[in-house]
């Protein structure tokens, strides 16, 4: 795209960053409960369902935030994996998790699987009449089917029940319930996997849902509690590609997970507030989804998102597990991650801080992580010896999860579900294979401290003429960078230009553009940092108009200091 500038707007959100001394880095960083209780965990991930469609990343997802709840030092994580996650087990677990849980603890449940909807079991529940389920691993539409899945008024009774004993719980449903996306996905695109299944009809339905009396009509009858959904109800939530991880995943499970180990304390108080973790984890799976997904979240009415204070990173030493653990057969508990279960839970802790500086780790170097090129009717013999200056090449067949998928009829390039460029030859496909090295290095340094930025008005594709937005918030008092990344590699640099105000003095930038060729893929990357980096910008000025993504991250390493944040979001256009 050749975007054309327009009047450029700005309005307040005022922020407050408030700095504390770092503890010893040399001691271990441990996930805290503020309230001084314990933090105990239910995990469930399924991608074996027997008689539906499996999926790919739910496992890999339990597992990832098992392993970062016990390298953060919580013991008390009971993990359900595929077959182990099965109606009785569920119930079994959850309710044992009830009767250990102590006032002021903190209790997370995590489900990664499928989701589905039916009509409300309980009368007034849902403005559409339609409540959310999560399906089981041996769930099918039969009688005796029918029992393995858990509705949703069954997950808010036992929410009830810890909040009844004086805990507090964090839900987090990496599943969806709608068929709606932000953007169709191109036909010629590879099939991409999504955590719901078609809409079904039990005509015996054998399950006996759990409830009484006091359980909660809807989610806001409970006190204490958050809630962290992959999608708003009318959208599917696909699963995602993570840089330099294999296989798929789910954005919410890996935001989630990066969030627990600290990546949410966005100004570094070793506090992570309601607010700052629905910022942070809203912006990862915004990112990492190729802004397809947006979460919700929710929060007990009453509940102050910016005072908050839902977890505390405190460096401590190790000491013995609390007690009140599970033992005896009477919970199924998979095996935990041996790379974190050496980890104990803190009690001696010094002052609350947030993980050490470390350097901007950017790789500069050729990327070795291959990227896998398909030919849409299957036949290598179009493509040319490639010697792409930035990565490797891998030529697959086009249903082997290709990263790009190259048509040779209408010479354009899809990469999951979206047209990447249009109309390029064999012989220019290697800028389109360096933009997607230098792209996929770009994503993995977002989640790591991201600056929120978002594209309005929707993130559907956009067509020439149309005019779109590029809007900044908490940036107040910092020095932004705005360029973005063509289809074809190109760069152009947005923002500062001329006169622009660096550092910005409000809280937030709206950045208005228009549409214009060439169409496909645009990656807007905005970086954020507390002194105007002015050797960046003019290195990447010199950058602007050429097709050199690959240099624009040997730039960006050479001069991004370790406190940036760094955006990367992507929009899509057409003739």
């Amino acid at each position: 795209m050749s975007a054309i500038r327009v009047a450029l707007t700005v309005f307040c959100v005022f922020t407050f960053s408030i700095a504390s001394a770092s503890a010893n880095p040399s001691l271990p960083l441990f996930l805290k409960n503020p309230d001084g209780a314990a933090i105990r965990a239910l995990v469930i991930g399924i991608d074996a369902y027997q008689h539906v469609r499996p999926l790919k990343g739910s496992v890999a997802d339990a597992r990832d935030i098992e392993g970062a709840l016990r390298s953060m030092g919580t013991t008390d994580v009971i993990t359900l994996i595929d077959g182990q996650a099965n109606r009785t087990s569920v119930l079994q677990s959850i309710s044992a998790l009830v009767q250990r849980t102590n006032p002021n603890d903190q209790i997370i449940l995590s489900i990664a699987g499928h989701g589905a909807q039916e009509p409300e079991t309980i009368k007034g529940s849902e403005p559409d009449g339609m409540q959310d389920v999560f399906l089981l691993s041996g769930f099918e539409p039969t009688p005796e089917g029918s029992k393995q899945r858990i509705l949703g008024s069954e997950f808010n009774h036992f929410i009830r029940q810890f909040e009844l004993r004086g805990a507090k719980v964090l839900f987090v449903a990496d599943t969806c319930h709608g068929g709606g996306m932000a953007r169709e996905v191109d036909p010629r695109a590879a099939q991409m996997s999504f955590r719901q299944v078609p809409t079904y009809t039990l005509t015996v339905d054998k399950l006996v849902p759990v409830q009484n009396e006091n359980d909660p009509v809807t989610d806001l009858d409970l006190d204490r509690t958050t809630f962290l959904a992959a999608v708003d109800r009318n959208t599917k939530a696909p699963e995602v590609k993570i840089p330099a991880i294999d296989g798929l995943r789910g954005a919410l499970s890996y935001a989630v997970a990066r969030a627990l180990e600290g990546s949410a304390d966005a100004n570094g108080d070793g506090k992570i507030t309601l607010s700052e973790l629905f910022s942070n984890v809203r912006q990862v799976v915004y990112q990492l989804s190729d802004q397809r997904q947006n979460i919700v979240t929710k929060s007990s009415p009453g509940s102050s998102s910016s005072n908050n204070v839902v977890f505390q990173l405190t460096r401590g030493l190790t000491v013995q597990p609390p007690a009140n653990l599970p033992n005896g057969p009477q919970v199924a508990m998979a095996d935990a991650n041996p790379k974190a279960s050496s980890r104990a839970a803190p009690a001696i802790s010094a002052a609350p801080a947030a993980p050490e500086p470390q350097k901007s780790d950017l790789v500069a170097n050729k990327i070795m992580t291959p990227i896998r090129l398909a030919a849409l009717d299957g036949n290598s013999k179009n493509f040319p010896n490639f010697s792409s200056r930035e990565t490797t090449v891998e030529i697959v067949p086009p249903l082997e999860n290709p990263d790009l998928i190259w048509d040779p009829k209408s010479r354009d390039v899809i990469s999951w579900g979206d047209v990447i460029a249009y109309q390029i030859d064999p012989a220019e496909l290697v800028t389109v294979i360096d933009r997607t090295a230098a792209i996929r290095e770009l994503k993995r340094i977002a989640t790591k401290s991201p600056q929120p930025v978002r594209i309005a008005p929707d993130d559907a594709q956009h067509h020439n003429d149309e005019p779109v937005q590029i809007e900044m918030t908490d940036v107040a008092g910092r020095s932004v960078i705005l360029f973005d990344i063509s289809g074809d590699g190109t760069i152009q640099m947005l923002y500062p230009i001329g006169s622009d105000a660096a550092p910005t003095q409000t809280g937030s930038l709206r950045l208005p553009l228009r549409v214009r060729g060439p169409f496909g893929a645009e990656q807007v990357v905005v970086i954020s940092t507390t002194q105007r980096l002015v050797d960046l910008e003019q290195a990447l000025l010199q950058l602007n108009r050429r097709k050199s993504p690959g240099q624009m991250i040997k730039v960006m390493a050479k001069y991004l200091p370790a406190d940036a944040r760094v955006g990367s979001i992507g929009f899509f256009t057409a003739p």
